[in-house]
């Protein structure tokens, strides 16, 4: 029985293929072509079953390279399986690193929200849970060890500074803040998306805090008078006892106004 003759062209077009990619399959040894006495070039039945072989690895992403060492392969089957277990771990690893993006766009809009429809309300909030992955650093500390702790481990840029300090009222009634502690912390829901080994003995933010909160446009990076006077007159409104401890985040810098500003999100314990 005579064998089926395909034509580059109808190939090309059966395929959805350019005739200059048939080409340069062949040219790469990973695919075979015909040829009449006239030099005309066809493909057999044979030669269209491994294209649609190489078009369906080519849509897992397997090289050229690979492709050929498979078809010169003695044991096919041991090859293409070694072959898949590196592209799943490569495909896996790209999906955490697009679920890592995700969280990080997320996170970012959050902020976005919470600053644009928050910034100089005061209200009560819960101080965030969140895992402490780098205690005790002064501010200089903290910003040399976020870049440490980015770098080393994926995911890990979602930290945030959380820095402590203290505030009291001098003699002539201005009020002083004091820098005690800064510290590095993620968020508890990101857990999932860093690489970083969280574990039951990694220490956490204190549970069921409840803070007198606001959200600010600063000129520093370290809250301002003018920044926690007006939480401190309304928790005395509201009949709240305030620690003289407070803590200070900027979830990102920017300009509103006119004005270059750190946005501030400020909590203050409540008794």
């Amino acid at each position: 029985m005579e064998k089926t003759k395909y034509k580059i062209g109808d190939v090309a077009n059966l395929m959805g293929l350019s005739r200059d990619t048939l080409r340069h399959y062949e040219k790469r040894g990973i695919l075979t072509s015909q040829r009449e006495d006239n030099g005309y070039r066809y493909y057999t039945d044979q030669d269209i079953s491994r294209l649609i072989s190489i078009l369906y690895q080519r849509k897992m992403n397997i090289r050229l390279g690979d492709m050929k060492a498979i078809w010169n392969s003695d044991n096919t089957i041991d090859d293409l399986t070694e072959i898949m277990d590196t592209r799943l771990k490569e495909e896996e690893q790209s999906i955490r690193m697009h679920r890592q993006n995700i969280a990080r766009l997320q996170l970012a809009k959050a902020d976005c929200e919470d600053i644009r429809r928050n910034i100089g309300k005061i209200t009560l909030l819960d101080f965030p849970a969140a895992y402490i992955i780098a205690p005790h650093l002064n501010l200089p500390q903290a910003t040399e060890q976020w870049f440490y702790y980015a770098g080393k481990y994926s995911g890990l840029d979602m930290m945030y500074t959380f820095s402590e300090f203290t505030w009291a009222y001098d003699e002539n009634q201005a009020l002083k803040t004091e820098h005690k502690n800064s510290q590095l912390i993620l968020f508890e829901h990101l857990k999932e998306y860093v690489d970083y080994p969280v574990s039951v003995d990694t220490p956490m933010t204190p549970r069921s805090l409840l803070c007198v909160s606001t959200c600010c446009a600063s000129a520093s990076i370290i809250p301002s008078e003018d920044d926690l006077v007006p939480m401190i007159r309304w928790a005395e409104q509201q009949g709240f006892l305030l620690s003289r401890q407070f803590y200070s985040t900027y979830t990102t810098r920017g300009r509103i106004d006119g004005q270059d500003s750190y946005f501030l999100r400020i909590y203050i314990p409540v008794f």
